[in-house]
């Protein structure tokens, strides 16, 4: 929980006593490597932080995995158009490797929102945050180059490279397998 507390307290802040309510209604989950933590179809109900591992939101296109997004350590994920619309995602949330979440529950979320201005306040902070990253992955498929989206995913997720198989960082970023391995190989020869 000490990770989740420092990433809060980072990005908005919060009380001890609101901290200590909060706490009350977090779960911890363990995930093994390929286990979902959103299926297809499935309404998701929760906001995961990666205490360990990392998992990646999938699609799958006409039988081929298009990789969207991956989340790490001291990561938010959650869909949140199927969570506020309360509809069945389009996608696969996919533990990557072992994982561990901290599960902030909906429901109880919500609940604690309406008992308290400044956990009302974090969550939407919070949810800006996923919001903002989003937004500027889907500006990258605007206008960047392949070198760019390759050198803004290095840049914010710069563990990306050791962990994530090529093939996944390519269909990412929305470049062949092949482009990827020239743009990655120019890097090692710098």
């Amino acid at each position: 929980m000490e990770n989740l507390y420092t990433y809060i307290n980072h990005h908005t802040g919060l009380p001890e006593k609101s901290w200590q309510a909060l706490i009350k209604v977090l779960t911890t989950r363990h995930y093994k490597k390929g286990e979902a933590l959103l299926e297809l179809g499935e309404v998701c109900t929760s906001i995961f932080f990666i205490s360990k591992g990392y998992c990646r939101a999938v699609y799958d296109y006409e039988g081929q995995e298009i990789n969207t997004n991956f989340y790490f350590e001291t990561e938010l994920v959650t869909n949140i158009r199927s969570l506020k619309l309360e509809q069945g995602s389009e996608y696969v949330i996919q533990a990557e490797e072992d994982l561990d979440a901290i599960v902030f529950n909906k429901d109880k979320l919500y609940a604690l929102f309406s008992k308290s201005t400044d956990i009302d306040s974090m969550g939407r902070a919070l949810m800006e945050g996923v919001l903002e990253r989003q937004e500027a992955h889907a500006q990258l498929f605007k206008l960047d180059t392949a070198r760019e989206r390759y050198d803004y995913m290095r840049s914010i997720q710069p563990q990306i490279i050791e962990r994530v198989p090529l093939e996944h960082i390519a269909s990412y970023l929305g470049i062949s397998r092949e482009t990827l391995l020239s743009i990655h190989n120019t890097d090692q020869n710098k």
